[in-house]
């Protein structure tokens, strides 16, 4: 099962490509600052929605059908934007409506991919493994297309010609979807293969469909303490892309071709890493200990670039921020799929948590876009005061999280720190120290379903949960609608990291 891998490695191409790019596009279409803000953050907004009906469809499903249909609409936009640059047409509502048709593929393809993975691969069983190794390809694909694209752009005399090469992958993206559509019925008829979500034979098996909003009883509050850590972490490290190599070419004083490079290497060292970190979580657990780790490294990056302005500290800082990059895609997925009751609701879960990312990539952006115009020499170094403040607070989270995680506070927080080997001898301890007592007839991942299904009676505080999470998805939009009036710079972008 890893056709899907390149998938995702096209999405990371075309991310890549526009945010190198933003000097070019915007001197060739004559477009403002505001209005390429627009172009870009299509992809967050049209998702602050779609991922979460994207996210129940694709547990109704099933990840191969919904990713073969996701790819056919990320190459039918790509070939939309790649159209709209070429003999000069440089049409700005084109290569919006091309990024609409991406976006609405872009967004929950990589929930489809997981949902592949979890169904063949257990948890403690090459489920982080497969999650560490597709981030691995797709921040390769990242770098490729964000180091290279202006460099295509200026020996070819247009940037057409780098749209155009990311729509030919696509091609290959499409044909690969399919391939695992026919992959998947092929195994489910050749082999006794089990799904990994409910325990059930995939031969013959329909897949139980959970299209209710009322699924949102299901999630413990240690999902949403994840989402709210996220909501500042994995927004505050996606985000931080959309400026990067603008950041690289102020404090290097460099153009757009060396600071597309420098910036672009931040992507290299995760793509090294991610599968290794992958297996170490399949071995050891220790989720949240990892959730604490990538808060920290990029608190870290963000101090070093917000009090230091040497070049060596610069340097330092992108290392570390590559170190953030590595440790939050497969653990970020991992702990989702990990403190869910049950697996069956995890593309559901998914998409709650990363259509609150996007707003929160949206609000980041369009706030720092505004600092950088207040300021008469148009520097970013007061706009990292805010990725500052949001590193700061997904330390807090994640730092408390990590504490939690040691008692039996939270079930479904300790269980995710566990060793795979040793979990039956932690469940069976979790259910004496909470009192429950082991029930006749129940296996052990019923005994764990029982330990992680959220206490009875406390409903109102969770619908709370999700209030707050609709909240900050219209606070997004507020301040998109705000950020066109003001005309700012922010560039907003969804990273290709785990959401």
């Amino acid at each position: 099962m890893q056709l899907p891998f390149s998938q995702l490695e096209i999405t990371g191409v075309m991310f890549g490509l526009i945010v190198a790019l933003k000097t070019t596009i915007i001197k060739e279409t004559k477009i403002n600052n505001s209005q390429f803000a627009t172009l870009v953050a299509v992809t967050n907004l049209v998702n602050t929605f779609l991922c979460v009906a994207i996210g129940f469809s694709i547990d109704k499903w099933g990840g191969p059908l919904l990713s073969a249909i996701l790819a056919s609409f990320h190459l039918s936009g790509s070939v939309v934007m790649a159209g709209a640059a070429t003999n000069n047409l440089n049409s700005y509502p084109l290569l919006i409506v091309g990024k609409v048709l991406a976006a609405i593929g872009d967004g929950s393809l990589d929930n489809a991919q997981h949902r592949i993975f979890s169904t063949y691969f257990a948890r403690g069983g090459g489920f982080a493994f497969s999650i560490g190794a597709i981030w691995g390809i797709a921040n390769l694909a990242q770098f490729t297309g964000q180091s290279t694209a202006n460099v295509i752009a200026t020996n070819l005399g247009t940037y057409a010609w780098a749209l155009w090469i990311s729509s030919i992958i696509a091609v290959f993206s499409v044909l690969c979807a399919i391939a695992v559509i026919f992959l998947d019925k092929w195994l489910c008829r050749k082999y006794e293969v089990t799904d990994q979500t409910d325990g059930q034979s995939l031969k013959g098996h329909t897949r139980r469909g959970v299209f209710s909003i009322k699924a949102i009883r299901h999630l413990p509050l240690t999902f949403w303490i994840v989402v709210l850590f996220a909501i500042f972490e994995n927004a505050g490290v996606q985000s931080f892309v959309s400026i990067s190599t603008q950041f690289a070419q102020q404090r290097l004083k460099k153009g757009a071709v060396i600071g597309g490079w420098v910036s672009s290497f931040y992507l290299l060292l995760p793509a090294c890493l991610t599968p290794f970190l992958g297996i170490f979580i399949d071995v050891y657990g220790q989720r949240v200990t990892f959730l604490f780790a990538s808060g920290l490294t990029f608190l870290i990056s963000m101090l070093l670039l917000k009090f230091s302005h040497t070049v060596p500290t610069f340097v330092a800082a992108y290392i570390f921020y590559a170190m953030s990059q590595c440790v939050t895609p497969a653990p970020q997925v991992e702990i989702v799929r990990s403190v869910i009751a049950d697996p069956q609701w995890f593309a559901t879960a998914f998409a709650i948590k990363k259509s609150v990312v996007q707003a929160s990539i949206v609000i980041i952006t369009t706030a720092a876009g505004k600092l950088q115009d207040d300021t008469p020499s148009d520097s970013l170094d007061g706009a990292v005061t805010l990725w500052l403040i949001y590193a700061f607070l997904s330390v807090a989270v994640s730092g408390t999280l990590l504490v939690i995680s040691s008692t039996s506070l939270l079930p479904a927080a300790r269980l995710s720190q566990v060793q795979p080997r040793l979990l039956d001898v932690e469940i069976e301890r979790l259910l004496r120290k909470k009192g429950m007592g082991k029930i006749d007839g129940l296996d052990m991942k019923q005994e764990e379903k029982r330990l992680k299904s959220p206490v009875p009676g406390r409903e109102g505080l969770r619908w709370i949960f999700l209030a707050t999470a609709i909240g900050i998805i219209f606070i997004g939009w507020i301040m998109f609608g705000m950020g066109v009036s003001w005309g700012v710079h922010g560039s907003v972008i969804a990273g290709t990291t785990g959401e």
